[in-house]
């Protein structure tokens, strides 16, 4: 009887060694309130539409957080995005590794732009799952957007990858991935090349839907950050649906970001038999 008392007592030691051990980690990237939340309830998100929105959970204190705001400023634009959405997620490893151990899968995977196709995401209006991409794959360039294979193993900082994609919201059109990546860290930024069209009316310009993703390898959590800003036109019949795809689409790379992190947990695990 005494054993087992021991024993319980070593792991809720344990336990919250590890808790304490990961609420460290966060505070070191991100407020101490943001992560007392992200700890409690894994993911924080908020979203604005027509209102003044100020980004309040990017990682400001990572090596790549200050680009991860102000890729919109960044691109010379003067007027403000009409549509923000900002997520941060917590996803814990199954083994835990040494910080940014598994970045170099990571990068490798999310480069990996075929796979996109098919991802799912839960569509509130129609109350069921469906596919935001029907199709994703990369191409040699804008101009001629001839098929190629996932370029995975060229040097991943400064990579720019050109992807043709079909989705359910805005149809077939060409995007552009820009990755950049600092010790166990990986942002990748993704903007509209093509107008994007909605029932045969162009209602965002090229460059005008900005998503930054931040993926960070904590060691015993991953930890993701979206930002998605957007500047569409305002027709008030679609203002509704529009709010919902956008954050449908945020939803969905998360969803495809967690078959990443699965798979690689899956090789982590494999490594311990």
């Amino acid at each position: 009887m005494k054993k087992h008392i021991v024993f319980s007592l070593a792991c809720f030691v344990l336990v919250g060694c590890f808790s304490a051990y990961a609420q460290t980690s966060l505070n070191s990237i991100l407020s101490d309130d943001v992560a007392e939340e992200l700890l409690k309830n894994g993911k924080i998100e908020y979203s604005s539409y027509m209102k003044e929105y100020t980004p309040k959970l990017f990682l400001n204190k990572a090596q790549l957080g200050e680009k991860t705001a102000s890729y919109w400023e960044e691109s010379g634009k003067t007027q403000k995005p009409v549509f923000y959405f900002e997520g941060i997620y917590l996803t814990k490893k199954a083994v835990a590794t040494e910080k940014g151990k598994d970045m170099e899968e990571i990068t490798k995977n999310v480069r990996a732009l075929s796979t996109l196709a098919g991802v799912e995401y839960y569509s509130n209006t129609r109350k069921k799952m469906r596919i935001l991409y029907e199709e994703s794959y990369a191409v040699n360039n804008p101009e001629e957007r001839k098929r190629i294979e996932d370029p995975v193993n060229e040097e991943p900082n400064g990579q720019v990858i050109y992807s043709e994609q079909k989705d359910s919201t805005f149809g077939k059109f060409l995007y552009k991935y820009t990755y950049f990546q600092r010790d166990n860290e990986l942002l990748i930024r993704i903007t509209n090349v093509d107008n994007l069209t909605f029932a045969g009316i162009k209602i965002i310009k090229p460059e005008n839907m900005m998503t930054s993703i931040l993926l960070y390898d904590l060691g015993d959590y991953y930890l993701t950050y979206t930002l998605i800003k957007v500047d569409v036109i305002s027709v008030s019949i679609i203002e509704n649906k529009m709010t919902k795809s956008f954050q449908a689409r945020a939803e969905a790379m998360f969803s495809w970001l967690l078959t990443v992190f699965d798979k690689i947990d899956e090789k982590n695990l494999k490594g311990l038999e």
